[in-house]
């Protein structure tokens, strides 16, 4: 894609990497799709969701014979990033399951994934119903069958109950157990994130969460938000220095079909992760504001003790060097996504590569892919050649946002003095013009705010929305240009407003 000033790479998921050995994580998340599978009778899909990376697996999902559904949402609720997946529990025990299954093995491995139990609106009122996960290996993993207890290396079950409350479980050889569980948090309407270290060798392994740490044989550790709330809690069944290569979340016994879990941003890995998962970017953009400063934005999935961020540039790609002043603090540890932005004023035409050190608080640092950018001489070197329409920055937000917008060139020479502008009835001196709406609606298409209506010359701009005097929720904001009375750009895209 060519800009302005800008030939740059947008990743949709980039990882901050660190040394795994053979090992690799695996991420996965649910993209921007949406739909719903509620085939009854023992239906089931491998297709319905997205697949995995090389040797990450087989997705699955299978719908039982008393209802419930697994569903594909964009932001219906505050959850995750971008599409997250809601499940459904039935009625009886033939369960509802959404697994991955043969995955490459290791006697160790390490889960992370964001966890949301309750109504299908993400609200704290159910009173009965049950979602449980397992990791291991079986045939458990891909049938339709409930779990097999000789399979599973660790089990946590939720189980919901009146006011919000959850209780939680985890499968202590062949029983559900909660000795050992400290200040479990788990309560209905709350986002929460998940990570948990489970060790199936015959020694004790070591890895970095909150300073060293370290996992038992043949027991796991389980974290919420950050903190310690299982140490060296006991496995399962399954046999000794066995290999572990699935995972499953299913439910059961809710009466209505009450209860839904809702997941998003699942990393595993076969091993243990000696250190702390690297965080998950949604994004990384390298984008020239003119001739001489460069925008640079990102998001995170979640984070864990994260300290901050450097910016680092790089003339060849190779040599890497710390923009000065360029540190951003991090949120510590928050399950929600965080946006960043830093702004480079000192860049100077010609191509530039730019990449993130992450730091935690413990030191580690991680490192994200660069990206490329070209930096033109000055504006009057290139038109736009194509509409854009960015996604708002900060989102979520409260109350003021940023839109940034591109207006197209292409087809539109700029007139000489004297001559006719396309887009004017008026002899006009000045560049061709396009005329530019961008409106704020809400979920019922009512347009509530406008918040450009004009003529726009070919460029890049940005404009603010104050949502003060609003409600929080979902909002839609469009971009529509025209030249001539005809429609060249139209598209709108989502922000949430939170209060």
């Amino acid at each position: 894609m060519k800009t302005s000033f800008l030939a740059a790479c947008t990743l949709a998921a980039i990882t901050l990497t660190a040394d795994y050995g053979r090992a690799q994580p695996w991420y996965y998340d649910f993209g921007t799709s949406t739909g719903s599978f509620s085939t009854a009778s023992s239906g089931d899909s491998t297709m319905f969701v997205p697949q995995a990376e090389l040797n990450g697996g087989k997705p699955r999902v299978r719908i039982g014979s008393t209802g419930g559904s697994f569903n594909l949402e964009n932001q219906v609720v505050a959850f995750g990033s971008e599409s997250y997946l809601r499940g459904v529990a039935p009625t009886s025990t033939s369960v509802n399951k959404f697994s991955m299954y043969n995955y490459a093995a290791g006697q160790a491995f390490t889960l992370r994934f964001r966890l949301r139990l309750g109504a299908s609106d993400g609200s704290a009122t159910v009173t009965s119903g049950t979602w449980s996960m397992f990791v291991g290996d079986g045939a458990c993993y891909s049938d339709n069958s409930t779990f097999s207890g000789a399979q599973v290396f660790t089990g946590i079950r939720w189980q919901c109950g009146p006011s919000g409350a959850i209780t939680t479980n985890y499968r202590n050889a062949g029983a559900w157990s909660t000795a050992g569980l400290s200040g479990t948090s788990f309560i209905q309407g709350q986002n929460f994130l998940v990570e948990i270290y489970g060790n199936n060798t015959t020694v004790e392994l070591p890895y970095s969460l909150n300073g060293g740490q370290s996992v038992g044989a043949n027991t796991f550790d389980l974290w919420i938000d950050g903190t310690l709330v299982g140490d060296n809690l006991p496995k399962g069944l399954l046999a000794d220095a066995s290999t572990i290569d699935s995972w499953m979340f299913y439910g059961e016994s809710s009466p209505g079909n009450a209860a839904n879990i809702f997941l998003d941003d699942i990393v595993y890995l076969n091993t243990i992760a000696e250190s702390r998962l690297p965080v998950q970017l949604v994004y990384f953009n390298a984008r020239a504001v003119d001739a001489a400063s460069v925008t640079i934005s990102w998001r995170t999935t979640a984070e864990v003790n994260t300290y901050g961020f450097e910016v680092q540039k790089s003339a060849d790609g190779k040599s890497f060097a710390t923009v000065q002043g360029s540190f951003v603090a991090g949120h510590g540890t928050t399950n929600t996504p965080s946006d960043y932005s830093f702004i480079d004023w000192n860049a100077l035409p010609g191509v530039w590569f730019y990449r993130l050190r992450q730091l935690d608080l413990d030191g580690t640092a991680h490192l994200s892919d660069p990206v490329r950018i070209e930096i033109l001489t000055s504006v009057a070197e290139t038109t736009p050649e194509s509409y854009v329409l960015n996604q708002n920055y900060p989102n979520p937000f409260n109350p003021v946002t940023t839109v940034g917008f591109r207006v197209s060139g292409c087809g539109l020479p700029n007139p000489k003095p004297g001559t006719q502008d396309p887009g004017s009835n008026t002899r006009n001196p000045e560049p061709a013009t396009r005329n530019v709406k961008l409106s704020v609606y809400d979920l019922l298409g009512r347009e509530v705010a406008v918040l450009a209506d004009e003529k726009k010359t070919p460029g890049n701009y940005t404009v603010s929305f104050d949502g003060s005097g609003l409600p929080g929720g979902i909002y839609f904001y469009r971009m529509v240009a025209t030249a001539n009375g005809t429609v060249t750009f139209s598209e709108a895209k989502r922000m949430m407003l939170v209060k």
